[in-house]
């Protein structure tokens, strides 16, 4: 532990109140022959090092000051967390320090630096809150304090405590929202709907008693006759289906709309939309596709089963990173063809402009000869905002012409791939979980898989 002495404020203004002493005193000797003897002005400038110097020498026999750091293990990108800290000290008196913690780049931070006085025979505690805006490995170095000298001369400063580690993920918060309200039924409040069709799965659930609105194909005839009781089927959306989440980790995703990256956006939306499947009793299984030649930025987790599972796909791909390389969506389809031979519903995520749509389109037909394909495409915010403005300038009319053309040839790209039986969706970064949701949702009850 290195400590740093640094001449406080009180030190620097009463030596530079002295030296504008003497050049007054000189002056006033040279017009006006009338000084203060200078010895007392030396004896003064003599006392005020001594006093210096004594301050130094007590300060370095000031205990040090232990700090320790309670941080989550786990953090979700772009959320608040907690850090908490606790100061044990050994000072005699009341001491005022100031410390700010450690806190990497790419992370966002608030209440510090923090400012507490530390009272004789106390611990004491704080807490400032951090949000981390990157992904993967998140190091928070020792904690930078500073304080007074027993007299205030210097200031005193050095690191303490440790380096401590935490992994970022994609918002796994979002989770255990939807956990929360779909244990109360009130998922709607996400924005995500499961439509209630009572009894017209594809999947026999039980029996149960006839109810009005039943349709008559729902009797079961020898559940009826055996308990002289109508009686009805009651069927569930299958379960036991494949799903494999393509995401695309592409130089386009890594625009930004807010904080953080599509890509970023992307991840969210297929850790909400895995968990809702694994909770539908389906096998979910994840590969990222960007750049073939860089095995970092190429992900396969085979399917996983049971809402337990959701803890592999995060793993899996919390330090995963956008690349600079163009994504190949050809060569993504083909290589998921001979990971994934048992029919499954695809979902792709990317944010594809009007020169990538024909090859989007023929990697969509090609995965479409075994599968059902979703392809989920991320519109910049900034296209809807350009579209909303009004029109009063040439430049203005040049920038919605443009727009227009641009939102127009995407439609156009939409219903290519429609017509060619693809579901797709078109929406903005922040939009995303929740209509892909929506689509998976839409596709289990039709029972199209």
């Amino acid at each position: 532990m290195r400590r740093q002495w640094i001449p406080a404020t009180r030190c620097a203004t009463f030596f530079a109140l002295l030296g504008i002493a003497l050049l007054i005193n000189k002056f006033s000797a040279h017009y006006f022959k009338v000084s203060i003897p200078e010895f007392l002005l030396e004896a003064l400038f003599a006392g005020a090092l001594i006093i210096l110097l004594l301050d130094f020498l007590f300060s370095r026999r000031l205990p040090p000051v232990e700090i320790t750091r309670d941080l989550p293990g786990n953090l979700a990108v772009d959320k608040w967390t907690p850090v908490k800290l606790q100061l044990r000290h050994h000072f005699t008196h009341a001491t005022k320090v100031r410390i700010f913690d450690g806190v990497p780049t790419g992370s966002d931070y608030q209440h510090l630096p923090l400012t507490l006085e530390l009272k004789p025979n106390q611990i004491s505690k704080s807490e400032y809150l951090l949000r981390p805006l990157e992904r993967g490995s998140l190091l928070i170095n020792k904690s930078h304090i500073e304080f007074n000298s027993p007299l205030g001369l210097w200031n005193i400063r050095y690191w303490a405590g440790i380096t401590s580690e935490s992994k970022v993920y994609p918002d796994f918060v979002a989770i255990a929202n939807y956990a929360i309200l779909a244990t109360e039924n009130h998922t709607s409040q996400m924005g995500i709907r499961k439509r209630q069709r009572r009894g017209e799965g594809m999947e026999f659930h039980q029996l149960r008693e006839f109810r009005q609105g039943d349709s008559l194909r729902q009797l079961d005839w020898k559940a009826t006759s055996r308990r002289q009781k109508l009686i009805a089927r009651d069927y569930q959306d299958e379960r036991d289906q494949q799903i494999v989440l393509m995401v695309d980790s592409g130089r386009r995703m890594r625009a930004k709309d807010d904080e953080l990256s599509h890509f970023d956006h992307a991840l969210n939306a297929m850790l909400l939309v895995s968990y809702i499947a694994l909770r539908q009793g389906d096998n979910v299984s994840l590969m990222s596709f960007g750049n073939e030649g860089n095995n970092s930025r190429h992900r396969w987790i085979p399917p996983q089963k049971g809402t337990e599972r959701v803890k592999v796909l995060l793993n899996g791909i919390y330090d995963l990173q956008a690349s600079q390389a163009t994504a190949d969506y050809i060569t993504a389809a083909e290589k998921l063809s001979v990971l994934q031979p048992k029919r499954s519903l695809i979902i792709l995520v990317t944010n594809s402009r009007d020169e990538d749509n024909s090859e989007l389109l023929l990697a969509a037909k090609l995965l479409k000869k075994r599968h059902l394909v979703m392809i989920a495409n991320i519109r910049e915010q900034v296209l809807d905002d350009l579209n909303e403005l009004p029109v009063s300038t040439f430049d203005d009319a040049l920038n919605y012409a443009g727009v227009r053309r641009f939102l127009h040839e995407r439609s156009e790209s939409h219903k290519k791939l429609t017509a060619a039986g693809v579901y797709a969706v078109d929406c903005t970064a922040d939009q995303l979980a929740v209509r892909v949701a929506n689509a998976y949702l839409e596709i289990k009850s039709a029972g199209v898989l």
